[in-house]
């Protein structure tokens, strides 16, 4: 028997898109519930659909770096956000930017050096506007930077204009951009 929990994700993955944004709500591990809390969102993690027929996704993980991953072992609770059509991309270029970073590794340092500017704005209650990764690496990538650049250097499209580097950019920003939509 399939538990509601379960349905809601099938369904939300037979309804994607190529280029689809999936943000995922936190797990039960901690770095996860300490990513949406530290950056007041209620997701922790982004991959973006590849091709939904192959169910494929790529996403940049703890675990395996730049990684492709297949939609139908998500367990988590996910929420589909897309493009919105008045904003035109470049979806080959996205997937091909994705694919070209495969295996590239997954940026620790930056997620955690992230973490803090996050806080920081939240104590301070000022915006991150012209904050700097210091530790961030060229090639490595977590997950909201790797979509983030995908979509720019891929696609041709800044999904979130309110932030101006891709390595301060949180998968709670991707859901508040102007550019995107809660689809499924």
């Amino acid at each position: 028997m399939i538990s509601g929990g379960a349905k809601a994700r099938i369904s939300k993955k037979c309804n994607m898109k190529p280029g689809d944004i999936i943000l995922f709500k936190p797990g039960g591990d901690l770095f996860s519930r300490i990513i949406a809390w530290g950056t007041k969102s209620p997701y922790s993690h982004v991959a973006v659909c590849v091709s939904p027929k192959m169910n494929l996704a790529i996403e940049a993980n703890t675990r395996g770096g730049v990684r492709a991953i297949d939609l139908r072992k998500i367990t988590r609770e996910i929420d589909i956000y897309r493009i919105k059509e008045e904003y035109q991309f470049e979806l080959d270029g996205v997937i091909s930017f994705l694919v070209e970073q495969l295996n590239n590794k997954y940026d620790l340092l930056g997620v955690i050096y992230l973490g803090i500017l996050k806080l920081l704005a939240i104590i301070l209650r000022k915006p991150l506007k012209n904050a700097a990764n210091k530790w961030q690496k060229s090639r490595d990538y977590f997950c909201s930077e790797l979509c983030y650049e995908a979509f720019l250097k891929g696609g041709g499209l800044d999904i979130v204009p309110q932030n101006d580097k891709a390595d301060i950019t949180s998968p709670g920003d991707i859901a508040k951009s102007a550019i995107t939509e809660l689809v499924i």
